[in-house]
Parts: structure tokens; C-alpha cells; sequence
């Protein structure tokens, strides 16, 4: 990685010039090609007719098939069935409807893309404001708004059993002849649809169309900027819309536990000891790495993880986000998009994007309280959160969410075994690995109780110990008729108390200190995770149809770690018990303009949507040191071999303060035609230039060719990429131990370090993926939904953290890398192929006026194999007869079998009244986890030993009881049969003593058993 040129200060003084220099230029740009597009433009589209004597409605229908225009009228007010002729070739409609209307005494009014006829000659009348009745003599006319008082165009308005209808305008104005009696229906997608009885009254009305989150549910935010609503059976693209009270149905308290037991492809499993997934749960889409999937807020980019994980599990070498950081009350709904996705929203979105649509319901609100615990009687924790909708004035609103956890931790670690078979039977006691002289120290000490080990757990493994609060706010200012002011945004701070490994009372120990603790200790590493985040739009929307979105913003993770209860070996009794490891820093500024528009009718197709803009981003990562005695080399390091640093967790060394900045500006073009009314055509092209690496350019095409009008076939393909991370290549970390009374470091080498390129190592570059899937869609009557998906993923230039490559062992490091014992650094090492399919099938019956029935089933099923390992470079295997290995097979398979091959989900719910009864099913599939061998095979090449963990079904079940209106009761558990991972073979040294039963290699569904809980939701 180059080096950053100017000073931090310098460089964002020189961010915000560029940013507001780019944002007038783009601002005028955009402002002179938006060109408003008028009812002519549907006028002027030609057609050939040759038709005579005739009904008009004949004649109406052969325009409409030649034009994609629909003609909307009154039976009443226009003879549909009287005889005509028209005779034409290639003329417009502003020519031709004239000369067919007038004769029969019609007009016609375009809305939108409909042709609405009326008489020349209509009765005018008078009318009265009424709640949900109201009076007319021929006619109704009235004004549509949604919540806020914004008017909605589009909204279809049909007299009930008639043919007769209309839409709004685009003031959401409507006219439509109707009598005395007639009830009017008003639909339109995202809101409830109302009915509306005609009696009498003198003045016009207004309508209040309210917003129907399961309506909303259907209709996605991410992967297209098209404003045409499309349901799931309609997207080019696979998407899992899951909505607020299904996320709450799951009984999880965490966001990203609950999207695990209800989207297929999704995987997020809590960890026990593992290194920075303590602090956030690795998640992740289609069994690829965590930092493959792109998390959205309301379609803007979310900031990362600070810290890498580095430990030996699912998604080493990268970085996530954590998705817990969000109150899941918060949110109307997630949406997880299956496809790629980095030619419309820029990087890390490969496997595909997760994007959390929040809430912005206004003067009502939404309490919850919960509690749980383990049927072992431990995890017990509550969480409380509110939720509400303030109306400012008269059309700004403001919905502000907060949320609060504490959940106690589990233990699910065995009795310590002081004889392990996987060494060789050889003795490994807390005071001797003498089995007669441990047994009697531990009789005279007395501290293990009766002298034996019997059931004796000194590690805590199992979920951590955890505090959390979380503040969320979404604000929403209309300025005018066409602008808003906009803003959303966080803070959370998560507390988490997690455990380290036993360190015995042995005396040569290297990790012990007898000194200070002369029964051994095991460490305690509390950290504190806090994310802040903000952003600040404008947006507008034009009476011609443009859609203008200006933001900026700023996301901020950091990271704070400790070690408790610990040691420095090196320092003997003067070592502190209690340090500060330090602190990792992330942050984001992110600057978009964004520019949409949907037009109708134009150049001969049903709609085409355009949509383009641009985007400058600034990242930031930091290293700050921890207290010097956390990394401190002590006189005990040579003198007895004893490890220098705080147990559990070294300090960041002073030596590795870091503070580095990277840049990248981003434009693309996104494209989207309903061609037909049949055939769907999607493009995108993106193109983005780094400060680092320079520039990729990335695209995408989907389609989707409806067959009938409940059954479609969908496809797409893309090509994608992910930049190296920040926190990969400028991340450095310093560990020290002692080799034969010399002490040696292990290095974690940020990409800039000039010696790499003495070993033939370049500088990360992005990984880049090809995206293909083929799907089909069916709807099969009015209550089942059907979707069937294939996808192929090809990454090449994946980046990957090596091995630890020992210095001493390979000539090329002795000779550039002297007083180091290990190295490690971040590299393009290896291509993979992923293969997969994914189902998804959902049921709704009612079963009466107050009972309904609804099932789902969603399975996933796919491989991820490494198709190829990149040869060694030469000036590093030079001189080296072995082979040199940067990815060895433990590593191989975190990437190829540590998360399940198969996932299903089947759900059912039954619902009579006031009680609701759901039960849900989750198999996981089995995974496989590599070890490097105790002891290796004498005479074989034979270094690793697996072991395969089976496939497990979850049951789960509640019961939720609706008081009234307001208040619901939740009763469930989760995991009902108690169902655990297989357990670790004892004769492997992964199951250290007992201290880990169930694998840190592989991610399934975690490993607590039963979980109980009970919650009370009130809405207000």
C-alpha cells in the first residue's frame, strides 16, 4: 500500500473542498438535463388502424395493445359498444383520439400512462366532507394523501362490481361518475386498501390512505432504483423480505440471530473464546466470508468492524459488520438481496447485501419487554426497547427507537481432563504434569474442592457475558412541495466480558506466574464496542417525475479491549493483574448524488427507469497503544523462558500506532425497462478509482420474462469485486515469545512494509467475481408463492491472511526479516468457485373471518471449493527446498466446509382470534473442521487430522395472545429439544482438556441448548 501523502488534517481539509467542488458541479449537471416530460410525449406514440363498423371497444382495445396505453371510463357516461370506424397508418394519438372521440362526444385526460375518456358535457355537482361517506348527484371527485399529507399519484379508484375506474393525478386529485350507493375501492401498493360508501354530503373529500406494513414487505428497497413497485414473484433478482414482527416471532434479541432462523442463505452463529468474534458475530451470505456481503441502511452504506478477526474460525483475515449494532425495533423490515450487487452499490457486495429499511411511522409506538434464560438456568438476560413516531408540525416526522440488553454468559465447557489421549496420554496437570505429585498438591492446597479434578471447569466457554444499549432516530422534514430534509442515524455501546483459557500453576510454564497466582488464573478480556453514526440528505423530487437524493455522512466504530485477572509472565510478581490493551479505530465518510427517473411509455416500451449518480468515500484506521506493560518484554522472558505481553490479549505495541486514510470516488449508471409487459431488462455499470490501488469497473444485467402472469423465469449476471479492507492491509500486530532463551516476534506485516517486495509480495489488490443465476417465479392462486433460484460464484484474486511463516525455516525471510520468529501478511492467493440453489415457498389461507394459516419452507444448498492456489512467489521459495505454504489445509477449510452446505426452514402459524400459535423447524447441515496433528505420522506425510460435525434440526415454538389492541403476550423457547453440535473428539488437541467441546473451526448454530423466553409488546 503506498503511503499516505498528506497529513490526516490535510487530507479531509482537501475531502470536504473536493466533496463540495464535485457536489455543485454534479447539483448544475444534473439540473440541466432534467427536462420535464410530459402527457405528449404518451400523445405523440403512433399507431395503424384499418377497422370499420366496429364497437369502440374494439377499437380501444387494438390502440392499447399498439401503444401500452390503458383507456379508463365509466360505462355510464361512455356507449362502449357503439359501432365505429377508424382508418389510419402511423399516426400519433394527439391526432387520432380527437377524430375518434369527439363525434361520440368524449375528451379524454392523460394521468400517468392511462387515457381517462369522459362526456364533453358532464353534470357538475356539489359535494360535502365526510369521514367514510359521502354524497354526490353523478359525479365524485376528491384528493388522495398519504399520512403525512403528501398527495398520492396512481392510486387506482374503481366503483365496487363495475368496470368503472380511474387513477389520481399527479397532485392526487381524482373525478369518477358514480351514484348514490356506489362504494368506491382505493388501492395502491404499500397502503391499506380502503372502501368507501357514496350517500350524501355538499363539499369534496379527502381520503387518507394509510401504510400497510405487510403490503410494504412485498415491495424492495434494494437492488433497484426503479420506482415501479414489483412483488417477489416480479424481481429480476432473488430478495428475502422479512418484516418487523416475523424478525420478533424468531425470539431472538440479537438482529443478526434473527435473520439466521429466517433467511436461507444467511448464517450468524454466537462464538465461545474466539479472539474479535466475541465482540461481533461473524455474518454472512451463501457460505462465503463475512466481508463478501455489503450491509445498507435505507440503501446507504454502513460502516464496518474496526478490528480484523484474526483467530483460527469462520471469516479469518476479515472484517465484518456488525449488524447487532442496530435495534432490531428500529426497523420496518430487512431485506437481504441474493445476488451481487457491486456494479449498483460499490464494493464487498459479491455474495450479495443486506439492507435494514427503519421505521417511519408517526404518533404511535411500540413497547417491548423480554426475558430468557437456558433450561441449564444460565444465559438469563432481559431486553427492553421503545419505539415511537413524533409528528413535527404538520408533515415532519421523527421515529426514534432505544434499546437495552443484559444477558448473563453460559458455560457449556467439560471437567478438565488432566490426560488427554490425543498427546499421547502425557500428563498435563495444573501443578505437575507429574500425575502423583499434581493429585497431591492438589489435596494440600485444597483448592479444588476434594482434592480430584471430578467436575472441575476452569474455563468458562459458551456465550459471553454482554450489556448493550442502542440509540436509533430516522427524520423526515418536507421543505416544499418538491424537497424533504432528511437524517438517520446511531449510537450503540456494547459491553462485552469474555474469558481467556485456563494458565496452570506450572512453574515452567511460559505462560504462568506462580509469583501471582499459584493456582493458576484464567484471564478475563472485557472489551467495549461503540458505534456512532450519522447522515444528512436532501432529497427532491420534480412534478416532471425526477428524483434527486444529496447525502453525507459518517460512521465511526472503535473498539476498546482489556485484560483482567492476567499476567505478564516476563514481569513476574512486579506484573500489573488488570491492563489496557488499546484501541482499534474505524471510520467512514461517505458523500453520494444520486439522480432517478421513471418514465412511462417512452420509446416503446411499458417503463424505463434511469437512475445514475456518484459517490466519494474516506476511510480512516487507527491503532492506538495499550498500557507498556501489556507488550513490555520483562527480564524473565530469557532468564526462564516466561512470555512476554498481557495473557489472553497483547497490547498493541507502541511501535505499531497507526493512522492511515484511503479514498475512493465511485459514478455509476443503472438502468431498468419493462419492455414489454412480459420482459423485464436491468443494467448497471460502475466505475471506482482508489487513492491505494487505482480504479475496477464493475456491471450487471438481469431479466426476468413472465410466461404467464403468475409464472416467470429470471436471471442474471454480474461481475463484481471487493477492495482489501483498511483494516487488512494497515493493520500491524506484535506478539513475543522466547525460542531457546532468545526472544523472537511474531509480525503481523501491514501491505506497505518494504520488504515484501523483496519476496516477490505485491501489494493487495481487489478480488474480482463473476455473479450468474437463473431462477423462476410462480404465484399458484391468490396464496401460494414459489421461487427457485440457481447461483455460480467465481472469485478470483481472493484475499486471504497467510499462515504463520517461520523465519528460521525459510531462507528469504532470514535474510530480511532477522529477530522475528514468525511472520504473516494479507495476499491475492487463491480462486474459488461457489455453487448453490436456494427454495423458498410461502402458504396464506383464511380459515374463517378470524383465523388464518401461513407456511413457509426455505432451504439453501451449496459448495464453495478453492479452484486455485497461486504458486509461491519465487524470491520468497528461494533457497527453500519445502514447499512454502500461504494457505495450509486447516485454513482451506474455514473457506470450504466450516459453514453448513444445507440449511432449511420450515415455519407454520395459526392464528384464530386473539392467539396465534407458530412453530418453526431449522436444520443446519454438517461441517468439517481441519487440526494439525499432536504428534505427526511417523513415515507419512500425514500432518492433519478432520472431523466431521452432523446435521442437527432446531425446533422451536409460541404462543402470542393479543389482549386487545395495544397489548400482546409472547410465551416460547427456542431449541426445544436441546439439541447441541456433535462434541469435539477428545483425543484432539482442539478439545484442550476439556476447555472446548464444541469447535471454535465451524459456525452452525451455536451450542447453548434450550432457550426460554417470555415478552409483552405494547403498541400505543
Amino acid at each position: 500500500m503506498k503511503q499516505s501523502l498528506f497529513s490526516t488534517q490535510l487530507l479531509f481539509t482537501f475531502m470536504k473542498i473536493t466533496i463540495t467542488q464535485c457536489f455543485l458541479i454534479c447539483f448544475c449537471s444534473v439540473m440541466a438535463m432534467a427536462r420535464p416530460v410530459k402527457a405528449q410525449q404518451i400523445l405523440n406514440r403512433e399507431v395503424s388502424v384499418k377497422l370499420s363498423n366496429v364497437s369502440l371497444k374494439t377499437v380501444l382495445q387494438e390502440i392499447e395493445k399498439q401503444t401500452n396505453v390503458h383507456f379508463v371510463y365509466s360505462n355510464n357516461a361512455v356507449q362502449i359498444n357503439k359501432n365505429v370506424s377508424l382508418q389510419t397508418t402511423n399516426e400519433p394519438l394527439t391526432t387520432v383520439l380527437p377524430r375518434l372521440l369527439s363525434p361520440n362526444q368524449l375528451r379524454y385526460e392523460v394521468v400517468e400512462e392511462q387515457i381517462v375518456l369522459k362526456k364533453i358535457k358532464e353534470q357538475s355537482v356539489i359535494m360535502a366532507e365526510g369521514k367514510s361517506e359521502i354524497i354526490v348527484e353523478d359525479k365524485v371527485s376528491g384528493k388522495v394523501t398519504a399520512e403525512k399529507g403528501e398527495a398520492l399519484p396512481g392510486v387506482s379508484v374503481l366503483v365496487k362490481g363495475t368496470s368503472k375506474g380511474t387513477v389520481t393525478n399527479n397532485d392526487g386529485e381524482f373525478s369518477i361518475v358514480a351514484k348514490e350507493g356506489d362504494i368506491l375501492i382505493l388501492s395502491f401498493v404499500g397502503f391499506e386498501k380502503q372502501e368507501i360508501k357514496i350517500t350524501s354530503a355538499n363539499q369534496a373529500i379527502t381520503v387518507l390512505m394509510k401504510e400497510d406494513v405487510s403490503q410494504l414487505g412485498e415491495v424492495v428497497v434494494v437492488g433497484s432504483r426503479s420506482t415501479v413497485a414489483r412483488t417477489n414473484v416480479e424481481r429480476p433478482v432473488p430478495v428475502d423480505v422479512i418484516s418487523a414482527k416475523e424478525l420478533q416471532t424468531t425470539g431472538q434479541t440479537e438482529l443478526g440471530q434473527q435473520v439466521q432462523f429466517m433467511s436461507p442463505s444467511f448464517n450468524s452463529a454466537k462464538n465461545g473464546i474466539n479472539g474479535v468474534a466475541n465482540y461481533a458475530d461473524p455474518a454472512s451470505l451463501k457460505g462465503l466470508s463475512p466481508d463478501q456481503m455489503l450491509i445498507l441502511i435505507d440503501g446507504k452504506r454502513r460502516h464496518q468492524f474496526a478490528a480484523l478477526n484474526s483467530n483460527v474460525t469462520v471469516g479469518k483475515g476479515t472484517v465484518v459488520t456488525d449488524m447487532n449494532s442496530i435495534p432490531s425495533l428500529a426497523l420496518e423490515r430487512m431485506e437481504i438481496l441474493r445476488d451481487g450487487a457491486a456494479a449498483q452499490y460499490g464494493s464487498d457486495a459479491i455474495a450479495g447485501i443486506a439492507n435494514m429499511v427503519l421505521k417511519k411511522s408517526v404518533n404511535n409506538g411500540t413497547a417491548l419487554i423480554q426475558y430468557g434464560v437456558t433450561s441449564k438456568g444460565d444465559g438469563g438476560g432481559y431486553t427492553v426497547g421503545l419505539n415511537y413516531g413524533f409528528s413535527l408540525g404538520k408533515k415532519a416526522s421523527l421515529n426514534i427507537t432505544g434499546s437495552y440488553q443484559d444477558v448473563k454468559g453460559t458455560d457449556r465447557s467439560d471437567p478438565y481432563n488432566p490426560q488427554p489421549a490425543g498427546v499421547g496420554g502425557t500428563y498435563t496437570g495444573i501443578y505437575s504434569n507429574v500425575a502423583a505429585t499434581d493429585q497431591a498438591l492438589l489435596k494440600s492446597r485444597g483448592y479444588w474442592g476434594d482434592g480430584t479434578y471430578g467436575s472441575f471447569r476452569p474455563t468458562t466457554y459458551g456465550s459471553n457475558a454482554m450489556k448493550s444499549g442502542q440509540v436509533f432516530y430516522n427524520l423526515d422534514v418536507p421543505l416544499s412541495q418538491e424537497w424533504s430534509l432528511y437524517s438517520f442515524g446511531g449510537f450503540s455501546n456494547k459491553d462485552v466480558f469474555a474469558q481467556a483459557f485456563l494458565r496452570t500453576a506450572l512453574p515452567t510454564g511460559g505462560t504462568t506466574n506462580p509469583d501471582l497466582y499459584p493456582d493458576g488464573y484464567v484471564p478475563q478480556l472485557p472489551g467495549t464496542s461503540v458505534d456512532i453514526s450519522y447522515l444528512v440528505g436532501l432529497k427532491r423530487k420534480t412534478s416532471s417525475g425526477w428524483n434527486y437524493d444529496f447525502s453525507t455522512g459518517y460512521g465511526k466504530n472503535y473498539l476498546e479491549q482489556f485484560s483482567k485477572n492476567s499476567s505478564n509472565a516476563s514481569l513476574g510478581a512486579a506484573s500489573p493483574k488488570d491492563f489496557y490493551i488499546g484501541r482499534i479505530g474505524f471510520g467512514q465518510s461517505l458523500t453520494e448524488i444520486n439522480a432517478s427517473k421513471t418514465m412511462l411509455g417512452v420509446m416503446g416500451t411499458k417503463s424505463l427507469s434511469l437512475a445514475f449518480g456518484g459517490q466519494y468515500r474516506v476511510d480512516n484506521f487507527t491503532l492506538s497503544a495499550g498500557d507498556e506493560a501489556s507488550y513490555q518484554v520483562g527480564p524473565l522472558a530469557t532468564t526462564k523462558g516466561k512470555t512476554p505481553g498481557s495473557q489472553g490479549r497483547v497490547g498493541i505495541d507502541k511501535a505499531d500506532i497507526t493512522d492511515k486514510n484511503r479514498s475512493n470516488i465511485g459514478l455509476y449508471v443503472d438502468i431498468e425497462s419493462d419492455i414489454t409487459n412480459r420482459f423485464l431488462l436491468a443494467g448497471a455499470l460502475r466505475y471506482e478509482n482508489y487513492s491505494d490501488f487505482g480504479s475496477n469497473i464493475s456491471g450487471k444485467l438481469a431479466t426476468r420474462l413472465k410466461i404467464t402472469e403468475d409464472f416467470a423465469i429470471r436471471g442474471s449476471i454480474n461481475k463484481g469485486f471487493r477492495a482489501p479492507l483498511l483494516q487488512q492491509i494497515a493493520n500491524a500486530a506484535t506478539t513475543s515469545t522466547v525460542q531457546n532463551g532468545v526472544i523472537k516476534s511474531t509480525k503481523q506485516l501491514p501491505s506497505d512494509d518494504i520488504r515484501l517486495a523483496k519476496i516477490g509480495i505485491e501489494d493487495p489488490k481487489p478480488e474480482t467475481s463473476w455473479n450468474y443465476n437463473l431462477g423462476i417465479t410462480a404465484k399458484l392462486g391468490a396464496n401460494f408463492l414459489f421461487t427457485v433460484d440457481a447461483y455460480q460464484i467465481d472469485i478470483t484474486d481472493r484475499i486471504i491472511v497467510t499462515e504463520n511463516l517461520n523465519v528460521n525455516n525459510i531462507t528469504a525471510l532470514k535474510n530480511n526479516f532477522a529477530g522475528f520468529q514468525e511472520i504473516t501478511f494479507f495476499t491475492n492467493a487463491i480462486n474459488t468457485g461457489t455453487k448453490g440453489i436456494d427454495v423458498v415457498a410461502s402458504y396464506k389461507q383464511s380459515l374463517g373471518a378470524k383465523s388464518k394459516l401461513t407456511a413457509s419452507i426455505a432451504l439453501t444448498v451449496n459448495k464453495t471449493e478453492i479452484t486455485n492456489v497461486k504458486a509461491t512467489p519465487a524470491a520468497l521459495q528461494l533457497d527453500t527446498k519445502i514447499p512454502i505454504l500461504l494457505i495450509d489445509t486447516v485454513s482451506r477449510a474455514l473457506i470450504e466446509t466450516s459453514q453448513p452446505h444445507s440449511k432449511v426452514l420450515i415455519s407454520v402459524g395459526y392464528q384464530i382470534g386473539k392467539l396465534s400459535l407458530n412453530l418453526r423447524s431449522s436444520y443446519f447441515g454438517e461441517v468439517t473442521a481441519w487440526e494439525k496433528l499432536p504428534k505427526p505420522v511417523t513415515g507419512t506425510s500425514n500432518l492433519h487430522q478432520s472431523q466431521t460435525f452432523g446435521g442437527k434440526n432446531l425446533f422451536d415454538a409460541s404462543v402470542v395472545y393479543s389482549l386487545n389492541k395495544f397489548l400482546t403476550i409472547t410465551v416460547g423457547g427456542n431449541n426445544i429439544t436441546d439439541v447441541y453440535p456433535d462434541k469435539v473428539n477428545s483425543n484432539y488437541l482442539s478439545y484442550s482438556n476439556g476447555q472446548v467441546p464444541y469447535s471454535r473451526n465451524v459456525n452452525q448454530f451455536g451450542f447453548n441448548g434450550s432457550y426460554y423466553y417470555g415478552n409483552l409488546m405494547i403498541k400505543f
